[in-house]
């Protein structure tokens, strides 16, 4: 299945389908990675900008500098340096954008036999600049970006409303960003601990292409330590797993696969929480967010769990 799916018949569940799909392939679009370094070039000493002792007794020194690639794209290379006994050590965090290293005219993600072979190739460019004895697949990765482009004619307005729906929930704030003719053009969710959701108009914010929707997912290191801690954990499996697990709510609402409230079969503490669980849906529909208490949070995403729910007015 190609990294820009084109739907045979494009309707919001086929989308939904296709991305749910075992054959998915998704798509890098920014890698950071962090890893040991041995000391900086001696030629490079006076072109590092941002340098500043930092952390307690001043033991850390950080720097950083920007290495152009092409025309369209740069890395972005900061170091923190241990400078006594019993500091953290030498690290370097490196952040690149593969998509336009393989294709910098271009607008798409990449996969990720191409991802790893565009950090490989800037690997000279380093040695300008820094020495270091780790390969890249053992580098760590500290911030990964899933995407998926579908292409979808005449329906992006109606995939954009139905992401947003199935992102909904008491427990997170869904952001929605309109363009001046008032069409929703973004719909993200942002997060404190797990990762970062995007549903936006990517011919819109490219200026460019045919009419498709990026759905984009950011890993941060607490979800990829435990994930795919190195760069060379990163494959088209763990990178579809990832991607289809944090979408899931949003594949499933464009999936359309939704029950009734007859099909529960909900006790009495049920009905309790799902009238709740309504009462606050409508509450924020209108204008008023009411936080639930951390106990309220708990009975809720235990409930909606069970009965596998994300928007109690699905169900009507």
């Amino acid at each position: 299945m190609p990294l820009n799916l084109i739907p045979q018949h494009v309707s919001t569940s086929s989308i939904g389908d296709a991305l749910g799909s075992m054959d998915l392939l998704v798509g890098i679009d920014m890698v950071r990675c962090r890893f040991r370094f041995t000391a900086k070039v001696q030629q490079s000493l006076e072109d590092w900008y941002k340098v500043s002792a930092t952390g307690r007794d001043r033991a850390t020194l950080e720097s950083s500098v920007t290495i152009p690639v092409n025309d369209q794209c740069s890395l972005r290379l900061g170091l923190r340096e241990g400078l006594i006994e019993g500091s953290e050590g030498y690290y370097a965090l490196l952040d690149v954008n593969p998509s336009r290293i393989v294709d910098p005219s271009g607008t798409r993600a990449v996969g990720t036999g191409e991802a790893l072979g565009a950090v490989e190739e800037i690997c000279p460019l380093l040695e300008e600049w820094i020495v270091w004895d780790v390969q890249p697949e053992n580098w760590d990765l500290y911030r990964l970006d899933l995407a998926v482009d579908v292409e979808t004619p005449g329906i992006t307005q109606q995939v954009l409303a139905v992401a947003q729906r199935g992102l909904r929930s008491p427990r997170q704030k869904v952001n929605t960003y309109r363009g001046p003719s008032g069409d929703l053009e973004t719909v993200r969710v942002e997060r404190k601990t797990k990762p970062n959701l995007s549903i936006y108009d990517k011919a819109k914010q490219s200026h460019t292409g045919p009419p498709r929707v990026r759905f984009e997912v950011q890993l941060n290191r607490s979800y990829l330590r435990d994930n795919i801690p190195t760069l060379g954990d990163l494959t088209e499996r763990t990178a579809r797993i990832s991607f289809q697990h944090q979408m899931k709510p949003v594949i499933n609402a464009l999936k359309g696969d939704k029950r009734r409230l007859d099909d529960l079969e909900l006790d009495r503490a049920g009905m309790k929480t799902l009238r709740e669980l309504g009462g606050h849906e409508w509450l924020r529909d209108h204008g008023y967010h009411d936080t639930p208490t951390k106990s309220e949070q708990k009975r809720y995403r235990d409930f909606e769990n069970k009965y596998d729910i994300r928007w109690v007015g699905d169900l009507f």
